[in-house]
């Protein structure tokens, strides 16, 4: 149930931002926005405000601005004609301004979650960075009261200088250790001290079963004595290298996008890191037990998606419609009636059965391995 919501809110938000994009750009070059609507299908809610016509719909699977002159007219005889007012009456410039808003703004929020997320902890920055977070040593931060650790002798601060023989282990060998050893060669420095301790593991008549993960708790508090990952970083710099970061991995997006476009449509096996709708559930369903940042990154994926995927010359997406405004521009005179509708429906239904067919494969795999 959580899991739902929080990923019908990150996909709202992103909709919202994407939508209110156009309509602030259509706005911005004189183009009244008959409806804006958050979901699609029947309306639930509505309130004319500002000569807007604002919908909350039944479906929340999308949304959309209703900007007149976008499609053909009907005429008085009953046939299509062609659009005479409204998007149709602007430049090649100002159509792309409007057409191109909500992908601006999917990116611009996407760069700002990244930045959120690694100006707060750092870790994340392998992300954007490309370098994977690296730790040698440990030191015990704290120790827990009460527990094996205390009844050791350890202390808050103590730098482990060898566990089993192995010297400056990381978090990671102490941790698997502890689960796994029957026995614990331990040295630690304490105020220019060495302080050896030698125990069986778990410590006997402690705990009742030591094969129990549990029952193998140490009490420890553990950090890396040495790490990559600074303490900080500057907002500002998080927000550069998140540019830099979304920059170099759009052609990456981009080739993978179409790629997975066409093995769903031959029915070939999907490569890994390609998500639909039940991958990107499951990944809010790990996001929302890691975490808040974990939740915010995922926004922040799921926005950069989005803003690639929509910028796209495929027809029905904001790219297909850029790419056929200024095929229009070119031609110095619009398609015939209906004919880029036409084109656009086709591409919409493409999308569709892209998205049942992929919908379809990762249920299949999920119950397969179920």
């Amino acid at each position: 149930m959580i899991t739902g919501i929080v990923f019908l809110l990150i996909l709202t938000i992103a909709v919202v931002i994407h939508e209110l994009a156009h309509y602030f750009n259509a706005k911005s070059v004189g183009l009244d926005v008959r409806a804006f609507s958050v979901g699609m299908g029947p309306v639930l809610f509505r309130k004319m405000w500002r000569g807007t016509e604002w919908r909350l719909s039944a479906l929340p699977i999308g949304g959309y601005v209703d900007i007149p002159g976008m499609a053909a007219e009907i005429g008085e005889d009953g046939k299509p004609r062609t659009a005479t007012s409204g998007f149709a009456t602007k430049n090649v410039w100002e159509k792309i301004w409007v057409l191109i808003g909500g992908v601006i703004a999917n990116y611009i929020l996407a760069i700002l979650l990244f930045a959120i997320v690694i100006s707060i902890n750092p870790f994340y920055r392998y992300i954007t960075t490309g370098v994977e977070p690296t730790s040698t040593g440990t030191i015990f931060a704290e120790i827990t009261e009460g527990s094996a650790a205390e009844s050791l002798g350890l202390q808050d601060g103590d730098i482990v200088l060898s566990l089993n023989g192995t010297t400056q282990p990381n978090t990671s060998f102490v941790t698997d250790t502890i689960l796994t050893s029957d026995q614990l060669e331990l040295k630690v420095t304490r105020d220019d001290q060495t302080i050896s301790i030698s125990t069986p593991w778990p410590i006997e008549g402690a705990m009742n079963n030591p094969n129990t993960a549990s029952e193998r708790f140490l009490g420890v508090l553990m950090a890396p004595e040495a790490s990559n990952i600074p303490d900080n970083i500057n907002f500002l710099q998080a927000v550069g290298e998140s540019i830099s970061f979304t920059v170099r991995a759009i052609p990456e997006a981009v080739t993978g996008i179409f790629e997975a476009l066409f093995k769903t449509l031959t029915f070939q096996e999907q490569s890994e890191g390609v998500a639909g709708p039940v991958g990107m559930v499951q990944m809010a369903n790990g996001a929302t037990k890691a975490g808040l940042l974990p939740v915010l990154l995922l926004a922040a994926i799921i926005n950069f998606s989005l803003a690639v995927f929509n910028l796209l010359p495929i027809p029905a997406l904001d790219g297909g419609r850029i790419l056929m405004s200024i095929v229009v521009a070119i031609r110095g005179k619009p398609l015939p009636p209906g004919r880029e509708e036409m084109i656009h429906f086709i591409g919409f239904a493409i999308l569709i059965t892209f998205m049942v067919l992929i919908t379809f494969s990762e249920l299949s795999d999920l119950f397969t391995r179920g």
